[in-house]
């Protein structure tokens, strides 16, 4: 009696969880079809909508700076009578579209994970793509508008005597055309492999979102960049890094992300060549966090100047076109300080009101900020020390900290007595002024565009590296001031990640 009750239990059981899995299996079943009836609904939409003279799929807004007159267009544009009368569930998706690139809308991979793709499943992640069988690599495209002219401006690298033409292979929608477009190379020291823009001209109503590029007319692409268009402003201060190469030096890292947060810094861009374990736990941590964004870098080619340095700052600032009011240019190593201000909000105040005062012409915008440098390489000696102290609470514990973690922006408070002239500065840019960037200034403005130079009064770049020199050294301790708001945000971090 036992026996047979207890196989009844199990049986009953078993049919249950047969019964379970087959209902499961059926809803499954129908959710993927569901989802696919969707996507195909969507691209045949899109076709739709990508054709339209007011395509709204790329009508991304863009809010002015207040300081000064736009010099973009603002993608606003209504959709059509026509498509506001469809249905709700049309309506609810055009609304969606309204601010979103349509195509990028697609996230389902055929394993059910999760991935951001663009047009033809093109992973919205920049990369290096070759230019056929050519010694040329492409990286990033963004729509631009030079002298109230639109095109679209791809980033890559080439030797400098490829004498080729060059073809750019628009897509819009479901078409594609082709038009021959031009190319410069931009400043680099190398002489033979050099950055290069090149620039497709658009009609006005023409906003392709992906650009292949050859240079033979007839040749099929073996590239295809998905095209940035500018977005509304998001922050004020974003930092641009410069590449990293070997970089093994996680606690200056830290050291300067902390130090740019107090000052202002919202965001940070970081191109990744190389890096060490401990530099790659640093920026896991900070994307978590999300205000750093890593971009890999692995250059293709070993011929160009410092890894390609000048591409990737260039492809930061339009990057943040629109998105951010100022970039940051600066390396790891370097803290733009302002000497009368408690961050670069109050500094960029007093900047641009200088500005306004001695521009009577009113003639040119204020693009770029040039700030003077100099090394800080040595730290105060023993009576030096007492008398910081007098006007500085430096604790024992502090004191170990600089040591132990080699907090040099705290420590090494002796520069060269001397700034340097023509090199070695650093900049705060207005993405929306400038044509193209060198790594200390710009190389090029936008017309009617100004730069100015900021006092050493005002703010300098903080640049501790070491330096053979015999000059005599001028005691700075500016960078003290932020030490009770820098210093328990590098603890937390250094705690946190057992570095």
């Amino acid at each position: 009696m036992y026996l047979r009750n207890t196989c009844r239990i199990i049986f009953q059981y078993r049919y249950n969880a047969v019964l379970l899995l087959l209902v499961s299996t059926v809803i499954l079943v129908h959710y993927n079809y569901s989802k696919l009836v969707f996507v195909q609904y969507v691209l045949r939409n899109t076709a739709t909508i990508g054709n339209n003279e007011t395509s709204t799929s790329f009508h991304s807004s863009t809010s002015s700076w207040s300081e000064s007159s736009s010099v973009w267009k603002t993608w606003t544009s209504p959709l059509t009578d026509s498509q506001s009368q469809k249905n709700d569930t049309n309506s609810t998706l055009n609304a969606f579209i309204k601010t979103t690139t349509v195509l990028n809308l697609l996230k389902i991979s055929s394993d059910n994970q999760r991935v951001t793709v663009g047009p033809k499943g093109i992973p919205d992640k920049p990369r290096f793509q070759k230019v056929n069988d050519h010694d040329a690599w492409l990286f990033s495209a963004f729509f631009d508008n030079f002298n109230n002219t639109d095109l679209i401006r791809v980033f890559g690298i080439q030797p400098l005597l490829l004498n080729t033409s060059v073809f750019c292979h628009l897509v819009e929608g479901t078409s594609t055309y082709v038009i021959e477009g031009t190319k410069k190379d931009l400043f680099d020291w190398h002489r033979n492999r050099r950055v290069f823009s090149y620039e497709c001209l658009l009609n006005e109503t023409s906003r392709p979102h992906n650009v292949s590029l050859t240079f033979n007319e007839t040749d099929t692409p073996t590239n295809n960049l998905l095209v940035l268009y500018p977005q509304a402003l998001q922050r004020n201060f974003t930092v641009c890094y410069s590449m990293l190469y070997n970089y093994n030096t996680p606690y200056q890292l830290v050291q300067n992300v902390e130090f740019n947060r107090v000052l202002g810094a919202e965001h940070f861009f970081l191109y990744r060549e190389s890096v060490s374990s401990a530099v790659d736990t640093v920026l896991k941590h900070y994307q978590r966090q999300g205000f750093l964004t890593v971009i890999e870098w692995p250059i293709p080619v070993g011929e160009i100047h410092y890894h390609g340095q000048i591409l990737s700052l260039n492809d930061c600032v339009y990057r943040n076109r629109g998105v951010s009011r100022y970039v940051v240019i600066q390396d790891t190593d370097e803290f733009i300080i302002p000497h009368q201000n408690d961050n670069w909000t109050e500094l960029m105040e007093v900047l641009n009101k200088e500005f306004e005062l001695s521009n009577k012409s009113q003639s040119e915008q204020l693009g770029t900020y040039i700030v003077q440098s100099t090394f800080y390489q040595q730290s105060p000696n023993s009576s030096e020390w007492a008398d910081i102290t007098g006007n500085f609470s430096i604790s024992d514990e502090e004191f170990k900290m600089f040591k132990k973690f080699s907090l040099t922006v705290f420590s090494n408070l002796k520069r060269l007595k001397t700034f340097f002239v023509g090199g070695r500065q650093k900049s705060f840019v207005r993405p929306e002024t400038v044509l193209f960037n060198d790594i200390h200034t710009p190389d090029k403005n936008r017309p009617c565009i100004a730069n100015v130079t900021v006092s050493t009064d005002v703010a300098v770049v903080h640049h501790h590296r070491r330096w053979t020199s015999s000059a005599d050294y001028n005691l700075d301790t500016t960078s003290l001031k932020f030490k009770d708001r820098v210093l328990p945000l590098i603890n937390e971090t250094i705690l946190l990640l057992t570095l």
